[in-house]
Order: structure tokens, then sequence, then C-alpha cells
């Protein structure tokens, strides 16, 4: 039977998650015009636009499943809801990704190193969401109920692992090639990259420790959270490099100093603004 105060505190949990969602976009829409609108679209800006659009669904939908959990025709619902949540993630990772590609100086072995990691962690987690039943794992949900199984845990611990090989790299290249730097620019990625992964981290950690020690009525508890953290530091990710990429464009007289242009299609110019020299 499930436990209607852990219930009731999941719901609430998820609520107050997505009213700070909708807070953080209210005084950060501002930012989000004066720094991305009129931008063209390139890789950086998509990922962003999906990054803090795509979570309103996923808070949503799971507002809608805590508030409707005893639905008959929910499975349906509960799919396109995790679905949502999961590209939320990810198009926010991919963002940490492309920040950490710049920030390596735009290796190519790098970033083919992180997506093929990316992808194996994802594929992980997908066949274990999507098939928790078949892992013997003590603690299955209830259908059509409002909380997790056990084994839900692990999809967050992939995630975990993830960032700390996010964190580790950035801390080697920032130790092993920044030491000196004192470009603007640089110091965002840095700054920003490890606060980014070091939340992820723990709000990754939390889940973990919910879904796994207390009773399942709980597990759905840090759904909304999880997502809502990824997108509102996304968010600011890309608004902190773009006021700095701004304050360069003035100091140094260039022109369009987009994110995307910089990071993407001109990394030498990057490199020469950052006034950082970068070994072969």
């Amino acid at each position: 039977m499930t436990d209607p105060v852990g219930l009731q505190t999941s719901r609430y949990f998820n609520v107050a998650a997505a009213a700070v969602l909708i807070f953080d976009y209210c005084v950060t829409f501002e930012s989000e015009v004066r720094l991305t609108w009129g931008r063209k679209w390139r890789l950086p800006r998509i990922l962003f636009v999906l990054s803090r659009y795509v979570p309103f669904a996923g808070a949503i939908m799971t507002a809608y499943a805590a508030a409707n959990s005893h639905e008959t025709n929910c499975v349906p619902f509960g799919d396109v809801s995790n679905g949502a949540r999961f590209l939320s993630m990810i198009f926010a990772e991919c963002l940490l990704i492309l920040r950490t590609y710049a920030f390596w100086g735009c290796s190519k072995r790098l970033l083919a190193a992180l997506l093929t990691y990316g992808v194996a962690t994802l594929a992980a987690a997908v066949i274990i969401s999507a098939a928790p039943i078949n892992l013997n794992i003590p603690g299955q949900s209830l259908p059509c109920a409002f909380e997790g199984a056990r084994s839900s845990a692990i999809p967050y611990g992939l995630l975990m692992l993830y960032e700390m090989v996010i964190m580790s790299l950035i801390i080697f290249k920032r130790n092993r090639h920044y030491r000196d730097a004192s470009g603007s620019v640089i110091k965002t990625l840095y700054r920003d990259g490890m606060l980014y992964t070091l939340c992820i981290m723990l709000v990754s950690s939390a889940n973990v420790i919910v879904i796994a020690s207390l009773p399942l009525a709980y597990s759905d508890m840090l759904n909304t959270p999880q997502i809502v953290v990824h997108s509102v530091l996304a968010s600011r990710i890309l608004f902190n490099l773009q006021e700095s990429n701004n304050r360069l464009d003035v100091l140094s007289g260039a022109e369009d100093l987009e994110l995307g242009r910089v990071v993407i299609s001109r990394p030498v110019l990057f490199q020469e603004a950052l006034h950082v020299n970068i070994p072969a």
C-alpha cells in the first residue's frame, strides 16, 4: 500500500520545483531577450532553447501525474513524461559538453570521447528505466502509482559518474594549461563548469539516496527538481558566457563574438581572444 505521507511529500516537492522553474524563467527572461534573441540559429542557441523550454513540458506532466496517480490509462502518459525529463537533461548536458569542448581548445578527440561515453550512459539509463522489473532488484513500483522502482536510482548514479568525469576534465585542463590565464571568458568557463557539475552531482546523489533508502512513495520526489537544476544552470551558463563575450567584444573591437561562432566555427579566434597559449 502506498504511503500517503510520502506521496503527498513527493507531490509538494515536484510542484515547488515547477514553481521555481517558472520563477527563474520570469527573472531571466530579460537576459534571454537581450543575449539570445536576434542571434543566428547555431548549435549553442538551439541547445539553449531546448534545454530552457523542454523542462516545462516535463515539469507540467510530472505535476499532472502526481495529481492523477490513480488513472488506469497512465502508461503512455508516463512514457511521454519520462521522455520529456530525459530530453531536458540531455539538452542541458549537451551544453556542458560543448563548454568542455571549448575549454579543451576545441579538441575533436575529446568531443568524440565525451559523446561516445554520453551515448553509452544514456543507452544504459534508458534500458534500465524501460525495463526495471528485469533487474531483479527488490522494491518495484505499482502500476500507475506516482513512485518509481528501486532500480531507477541506477540512471542517476550513472549521471553522477558522468558529471565526475566532466569535472575531472575541467580541473585537469585548468591546472595543466590555464593556471595563469587572466581572460574573463576562461574564468567564466571554469567557474560555471565547476558549479554546474557540482550541483548536478549533489542532486543526483540525493536522488540515489532517496530512491534507494526511503519508501517507494518518496522515489519520485526529486524528479522535477533534477530537471529544474539542469535547466536553470544551463541557462545561466550561456548567459554568463555571452556576457563575457560581450565584454570581450567591447575591449577587443571584434565583431560578432557569438558563442556558437567562436566555439564551433572559429576555435583559433576563441583561443586568441582569451590571450591563452594552448599547446597543440
